[in-house]
């Protein structure tokens, strides 16, 4: 194979663009009219650096011999394309007993067990067919998944391994092996098989382009534990696949949505991660055209824009609180009532910082806008000083009816002079929440009046 880069002029291991570059280059210097026998050297040279680089999609078996055994393998081939996966099965096993050297049919008969649910036996057979080859990679592979779908983990755990340094990227493996990582507590070695599949420079077919998806989902909620590659690479990756093969994600979009937002939760405000994050979502906002009607989607953008605000030293606590109050709440399981009384809480404390509020509220408008919607109509109000008066009055006309049901309130607190001149003065204090208990009978109407001026208490006392 060496001679094959010296007759290109290549140097060992180019790549396949620079093999076709110089193959064209050797032929316009050695044409089959003027130098047939150095252009049939270098026609085959080219031929074989690029069926080299063609990676087989299995292992390599050396072809049947007995015409018996071709016979059974072209039956095999038929009830595998006809999916009859009962018969498939059968017909392998008994081609494996009558040619136990050709083992091509115990490689088979494993995958056809599969199929058929038959996981215990097909362990067996895999057990046996590394016995024969332990170094053959798919062997490996095909030992991994039987031990994972018999419920094997450690033993398919360690298949993994030994098949991953062998050189195996197939990425239905690499998914299973990554899956065995995080379920072991490695998410480091789980990272690392993952980015195998991303960092993958090549076209991915439509079936693989959700599996490619679900690398990324693994990724992204991996990555902290790992600390072998950091969040701004995987959004950089992430984008370029979305925008090239977002027409085939629409049913998984919602969940990568979601664990995108998890993952860059607590991310600086303004650095490169949140803008690279703010893309991603741009676009799928734009090119998912049921956004609307996407609640996940909807969801996890809300949750995206929620966070970014939370990250804004800018912003006042009591701001950031007022605004978690339309995020973190759940109608069946909060009181609506305390609900209320914290929006009132915040709503009169913000009101007292006038100035300082509005000024909060220009930023979330020009840099927030999904938050700043949720408070703009409280905005358009404290924006008019004619109606600030008015707009408190009403405010704690309905705060200081729920003030005594929930006690946790800040605005009096902050405040104390304005519960004084809300609740007036207090009468008999202390002893607010007593009943009233008559000591004698009650005076009628037609009796005597208690002053003693001899007339009826209806006609002298009782209508003072």
């Amino acid at each position: 194979m060496n001679n094959d880069y010296k007759i290109l002029g290549l140097e060992q291991g180019a790549s396949q663009a620079d093999i076709k570059k110089a193959y064209f280059k050797m032929v316009r210097l050695h044409s089959p009219e003027s130098d047939p026998e150095q252009f049939q050297k270098i026609r085959k040279a080219y031929e074989n650096l690029k069926d080299a680089q063609k990676k087989p999609d299995g292992p390599v078996f050396p072809p049947l011999s007995n015409p018996q055994a071709i016979k059974m393998m072209q039956q095999i081939q038929l009830y595998r394309k006809e999916k009859n996966i009962t018969r498939y099965r059968d017909c392998c096993e008994e081609a494996w007993k009558k040619f136990p050297d050709d083992i091509h049919f115990l490689y088979l008969l494993i995958m056809a067990q599969r199929r058929c649910g038959n996981t215990g036996k097909a362990v067996k057979n895999a057990e046996l067919l590394v016995s024969k080859d332990p170094n053959n990679k798919w062997y490996q592979m095909a030992l991994a998944f039987s031990c994972q779908e018999r419920g094997y983990w450690q033993k398919a755990l360690a298949a993994c391994e030994k098949a991953f340094f062998l050189g195996c990227r197939d990425i239905d493996f690499l998914l299973m092996y990554a899956s065995a990582c995080d379920d072991y507590n490695d998410p480091q070695k789980g990272v690392l098989v993952l980015s195998e599949i991303v960092r993958k420079k090549t076209r991915w077919s439509r079936e693989e382009v959700p599996k490619v998806a679900d690398a990324f989902s693994g990724l992204l909620a991996m990555h902290k534990a790992a600390g072998t590659i950091s969040l701004l690479e995987i959004l950089e990756l992430l984008y370029p696949f979305l925008t090239q093969y977002g027409i085939y994600l629409k049913e998984f979009t919602p969940q990568l949505c979601l664990i995108l937002s998890g993952a860059c939760a607590n991310v600086t405000y303004g650095s490169a991660e949140y803008q690279k994050a703010d893309e991603i979502f741009s676009y799928i906002q734009k090119s998912c055209t049921d956004f609307s009607d996407n609640e996940l989607i909807a969801a996890a953008i809300e949750n995206f824009h929620f966070h970014r605000a939370l990250c804004d030293p800018r912003l006042s606590e009591l701001m950031l609180a007022y605004l978690e109050l339309f995020h973190d709440y759940d109608e069946d399981e909060d009181d609506p009532l305390f609900k209320k009384f914290a929006m009132l809480d915040a709503q009169l404390m913000m009101l007292e910082q006038r100035e300082d509020t509005l000024r909060q509220a220009q930023i979330l408008r020009t840099e927030h806008p999904q938050e700043y919607r949720n408070i703009e109509d409280f905005v358009k109000k404290l924006e008019n000083p004619s109606k600030i008066p008015l707009l408190k009055e009403h405010l704690q006309k309905t705060y200081r009816r729920l003030e005594p049901y929930y006690a946790c309130g800040h605005y009096y607190e902050t405040y104390p002079q304005e519960k004084v001149r809300a609740m007036g003065s207090i009468i008999n204090e202390g002893h607010e929440s007593e009943p009233f208990v008559r000591t004698g009978k009650k005076i009628g109407r037609n009796d005597p009046c208690p002053c003693g001026s001899g007339k009826k208490y209806k006609h002298c006392c009782m209508p003072k």
